[in-house]
């Protein structure tokens, strides 16, 4: 996690070296925990004690247990995505494909994760700097390609960046929410969230982007090889990643 997302919640604008690495070491275990036994696992106390810190400390540093979540997962994600050898711009079409397949997979490995980020992304009482932490994990995908594509004058008419990315977001979310719900098995995980992304693409963009998405929607349709490859490379990405679940 960049060092400066440390300092952006709570009273942390005038700390020694050692609060810092505190607060670090409050999220490292929150982390850990949370990837244990997902949030209905989490309490504050326990915290405190793996982390050797005072509640008063911990409240201090983050003003709330929904904050030391949200960044703790936010911190998880950022290592994932640091590591991810697309080999291709997030920019094109086909990288932003290729990042959404691999996190995907990815995160059917995580679901105390997933169903983490998703219960606090469906919290009617979340705080607006955690929702927007949220939203970013949710369109890490495509969102260099969604603003080259809108620079490139490809979205259809009335249609925002920023909008669409809310959309793409929301629309994921919906899908995490189902799986760990148990309504979608691995395989229908991965071909609903694919098939309701692109269907959105299909309707907002226009011209050459609009080609790529029908080009891939297409082939996802009609041939499984070339689902089974995307699904092979993104097993071969996530392989070659140095990281694993947090225990």
């Amino acid at each position: 996690m960049d060092d400066t997302e440390i300092f952006a919640l709570g009273n942390m604008t005038n700390s020694s070296q050692a609060m810092f690495e505190r607060r670090r070491r409050i999220l490292d275990e929150a982390r850990r925990m949370i990837g244990r036994g997902g949030l209905e696992a989490f309490n504050i106390r326990d915290l405190c004690e793996k982390a050797g810190v005072a509640s008063r400390t911990l409240y201090y540093a983050f003003d709330s247990k929904e904050n030391i979540i949200a960044l703790a997962i936010k911190g998880y994600f950022e290592a994932f995505d640091s590591k991810i050898g697309i080999g291709e711009s997030l920019s094109s079409f086909q990288g932003a494909l290729a990042h959404q397949v691999t996190t995907t997979v990815r995160n059917q490995e995580i679901p105390n994760y997933l169903r983490a980020v998703a219960a606090l992304y469906f919290s009617p009482s979340l705080h607006a700097d955690i929702r927007r932490v949220m939203l970013e994990i949710g369109t890490r995908s495509w969102r260099p390609w969604l603003q080259a594509v809108g620079l490139g004058r490809q979205l259809r008419r009335g249609v925002q960046v920023d909008r669409m990315l809310i959309d793409l977001s929301n629309l994921q979310f919906a899908k995490v929410h189902e799986w760990g719900l148990g309504e979608l098995s691995d395989d229908a995980f991965l071909d609903r969230t694919l098939d309701a992304v692109l269907l959105l693409l299909l309707g907002a963009t226009k011209g050459a982007a609009l080609k790529d998405v029908r080009e891939s929607y297409d082939q996802l349709q009609r041939s499984p090889e070339f689902k089974e490859g995307l699904i092979a490379t993104a097993h071969t990405r996530i392989m070659a990643l140095s990281n694993t679940p947090a225990e």
